[in-house]
């Protein structure tokens, strides 16, 4: 690895605990952005299943990344303390956290970033860019679209309202850092509100630009309610904020 970092480096972050049966598709979904520079640190947070087998075949498979890491954790730390293992690495101008279950389009961050600059370019304390998305099924069938909320610092201190791919410049991520591992729910929650709190700024786009997977290792009782609905053609846009109240459940 070259000790010069590349203009335009984006770090993506992937936590991941027991997601071995998705946790390859997931690092596949990094590997084909259309954006280039980036280098992915995956945190196993001590799996018990084939997670890390599937993380170092899909590593091997990515070879177009700048670069790759795996840090393979011998003790439980939950998702916060993955996080803070792996802001020691992060090089990169921006920074997007991936849950290890979920895929982003392959335009997700070219057009994040794009969206991220042009917002600056008007308003410098825009930091974060975050998008609607698709609700996908364990085997990735598309179940219904999901609405996140327009950007509001007083509704942030209420619901969970930006999904977890967010576009982020790093600077903010890593002075909000490190983060209270204590905290095993809500994480994300936790995470916007710190960078929120320093000041920082965020703008919505109203498409989905990546699917957040419905499985039994994830689903609340509201999953559950919506594959059902689905189940019964009743499916509609559903807004994130309310479906999932201050992200209680967690991924």
């Amino acid at each position: 690895m070259t000790d010069v970092t590349p203009e335009g480096l984006l770090s993506v972050v992937i936590p991941n605990y027991n997601y071995g049966a998705f946790v390859g598709e997931a690092i596949a979904s990094i590997a084909a952005q259309t954006y280039a520079p980036i280098e992915l640190i995956v945190v196993d947070d001590a799996s018990t299943d084939n997670s890390l087998e599937a993380i170092r075949e899909a590593l091997d498979k990515a070879d177009n990344l700048i670069s790759t890491r795996l840090i393979a954790l011998e003790e439980n730390v939950g998702k916060l303390g993955a996080l803070n293992r792996a802001l020691e690495y992060v090089r990169g101008r921006y920074f997007v956290i991936h849950d290890s279950d979920d895929l982003l389009s392959p335009g997700y961050v070219e057009r994040t970033i794009a969206e991220l600059e042009a917002a600056r370019a008007e308003d410098p304390s825009i930091a974060i860019i975050y998008t609607d998305c698709m609700l996908i099924s364990a085997t990735g069938e598309a179940l219904d679209r999901g609405k996140s909320a327009a950007f509001d610092p007083a509704l942030l201190e209420r619901y969970s309202f930006i999904p977890e791919p967010a576009m982020c410049l790093a600077a903010p991520v890593l002075e909000a850092g490190p983060y209270d591992e204590t905290i095993r729910k809500g994480t994300k929650h936790h995470k916007w509100k710190r960078i929120v709190a320093n000041g920082w700024r965020g703008r919505h786009i109203a498409e989905p630009l990546f699917s957040y997977r419905m499985h039994e290792g994830n689903l609340s009782g509201i999953g559950k309610r919506v594959i059902a609905e689905v189940e019964r053609g009743e499916g509609g846009e559903r807004i994130l904020s309310g479906y999932w109240p201050l992200q209680t459940t967690e991924r």
